[in-house]
């Protein structure tokens, strides 16, 4: 699994949000990201309004069915080394990964609630 990783130049404006630029190998990563959206028509800010308890940050999220099946695999890498001239990135945002190199195992989790406040229309 283990190879060079070479990157001339990297530029990433922004990664946040519980993102990664990973530039090696890795054996795992693990993301995760919660967030509460609140779009209003007239604003309003009052930080203890919405305690961060909803049912969309708990709830398990089943895993796809695995098939038994045994799984064969060969991978040949004539050159040991991953080389990469240049990358511009303009963002990495919530939960998300920019790799360069082998991973064993990447999981990622990212929720977010939206609330909507909009007044009601007359007439």
């Amino acid at each position: 699994m283990s190879r060079l990783s070479i990157i001339h130049l990297l530029r990433a404006n922004a990664v946040s949000f519980s993102s990664v630029v990973q530039i090696g190998d890795s054996q795992e990563i693990h993301l995760s990201a919660r967030a509460l959206a609140v779009q209003r028509q007239f604003e309003y800010v009052d930080s203890s309004e919405f305690p961060l308890i909803f049912p969309i940050y708990t709830k398990q999220i089943p895993l796809p069915p695995v098939d038994q099946e045994p799984l064969y695999r060969r991978t040949l890498h004539d050159c040991p080394v991953i080389a990469v001239h240049s990358i511009r990135i303009i963002g990495v945002s919530s939960t998300s990964v920019v790799h360069i190199g082998s991973t064993r195992k990447v999981e990622g989790d990212s929720r977010v609630k939206h609330i909507r406040q909009l007044s009601e229309r007359r007439g």
